[in-house]
């Protein structure tokens, strides 16, 4: 009876028909709202017991740290806070900052209300740079740790900037967003104080004053080196100081942890005196939030994490306090402790062991993906998006990503979904294959 039931499961589980999203034959533009039709797809279970052995560890922590130490000193796509200058030449730094602000310039043209940006409005940003404030041959880094949820922008302003009138989910402005307890070497300040522009992890930019702590380098080192931590690994893990909710990270945040209470973790957090300087302070969170030093880097943690985010929505930059597509990965691996760069084509070239796939047949790619895509190990990049791979299911391969989507007949998918790599026909447009390991 047991060999029939389960017979009868697998059967349906299968059989379910067609696996493309749920669209009408109108010929207007229309929502998806059901990607998948076959429910099981949304599962990570089903993907993990279609591969041989979901436990097994891909990288160990010591490879993981050479991975790491890879990106940072061979790809020159990641940031060790320990290896940041103690200063950097004032024609540099404002090199940077100055081409920052002519790349806004030269490319947005809109306000979030649709009215059209004025020459005015970048003479005054202009301003607000205050790179006059740069007289000295070399500028002394300043060493800070974010005390909140931070955007970090292009140029100084909290305005929206667009490229096409209209398009409000893309904050051209919108360089990234850092989660709390974020490291970052700050290298000048704003005309008006409100700003300063640094140095982080994996990006540079503004971040706005109120959202950063300074300490001495040595004491932030402290911190982010504590060898007692936990990692948040729920999509979102609330904050509290004084059993009061203060805020929430995403996942893969790294905070140095104190003790267990029943079912909270006390942690130490980054805050600010009146004066800016660094305060450390305990708060709590779930324990089912967090572990206890990094996941071990294996398919079915990562696609546990990755599932997580299954129908969050898509925010461009981390803007709305979401993820786009390169965040949604950097946020998952870091639950294991893999550092990866911002964009999605530095993800690409994060590692050696990475197949070109651009000019290959449709069948060519189908057959390396099959062949050589590791589940749970392996990202897909196509120009301006990036997912993780989940294997092979009746013929076709599928992926998670968090994936804006718009086509011509359906409008923006907006969220975190799995789909089939016939989606929006990403088989013929992904040009290369990565894994996530050393070789």
């Amino acid at each position: 009876m047991i060999t029939i039931v389960s017979a009868l499961l697998l059967t349906s589980c299968q059989d379910v028909g067609d696996n493309k999203p749920l669209l009408s034959n109108s010929k207007k533009k229309q929502p998806i709202i059901i990607v998948n039709r076959n429910r099981h797809l949304n599962i990570p279970e089903f993907w993990m017991d279609r591969i041989e052995n979901s436990d097994k560890v891909i990288m160990n922590q010591k490879e993981i740290e050479s991975f790491n130490k890879n990106t940072a000193h061979t790809k020159h796509t990641l940031n060790f806070f320990k290896e940041i200058n103690k200063a950097y030449g004032s024609s540099w730094v404002r090199k940077s900052i100055l081409g920052n602000y002519e790349g806004i310039k030269s490319s947005v043209r809109y306000f979030e209300d649709g009215n059209k940006i004025t020459q005015m409005f970048y003479a005054n940003v202009k301003e607000i740079l205050n790179l006059d404030g740069i007289l000295n041959k070399s500028v002394k880094t300043r060493y800070a740790l974010t005390t909140a949820y931070a955007n970090q922008k292009i140029i100084p302003t909290g305005l929206s900037l667009l490229k096409k009138k209209d398009q409000i989910h893309f904050d051209r402005n919108q360089n990234s967003a850092l989660d709390l307890a974020t490291p970052v070497a700050i290298l000048h300040t704003s005309d008006d104080g409100l700003w300063h522009y640094g140095i982080g992890p994996t990006s540079s930019g503004w971040i706005r004053s109120e959202n950063l702590a300074f300490g001495e380098r040595e004491e932030i080192l402290n911190y982010i080196n504590s060898k007692s931590f936990v990692i948040t690994t729920a999509a979102k893990t609330a904050l509290s100081i004084g059993g009061k909710y203060h805020d929430y990270m995403r996942m893969g945040v790294r905070l140095p942890s104190i003790l267990k209470l029943d079912d909270m973790t006390m942690v130490m957090i980054p805050t600010a005196d009146d004066n800016g300087n660094l305060v450390l302070s305990n708060a709590t969170v779930k324990t089912a939030d967090v572990h206890k030093g990094y996941l071990a880097y294996t398919p079915k943690n990562i696609l546990t994490q990755a599932f997580k985010f299954l129908h969050a929505p898509y925010g461009w930059g981390g803007m709305y306090g979401e993820q786009d597509c390169s965040k949604f990965l950097q946020e998952i691996y870091a639950t294991v402790g893999v550092k990866l760069p911002r964009n999605s084509m530095s993800q690409s070239n994060v590692s050696e062991a990475k197949l070109e796939l651009s000019g290959l047949s449709r069948t060519s790619k189908q057959t390396f993906l099959r062949t050589t895509a590791m589940v749970g190990g392996s990202i897909i990049h196509l120009k301006g998006h990036i997912f993780l791979y989940l294997g092979e299911y009746k013929g076709e391969s599928y992926i998670i990503h968090t994936v804006w989507g718009a086509s011509s007949r359906h409008y923006a998918l907006g969220r975190t979904a799995v789909t089939s790599l016939n989606f929006n026909d990403y088989m013929g447009k992904i040009d290369r294959l990565t894994n996530i390991t050393l070789e």
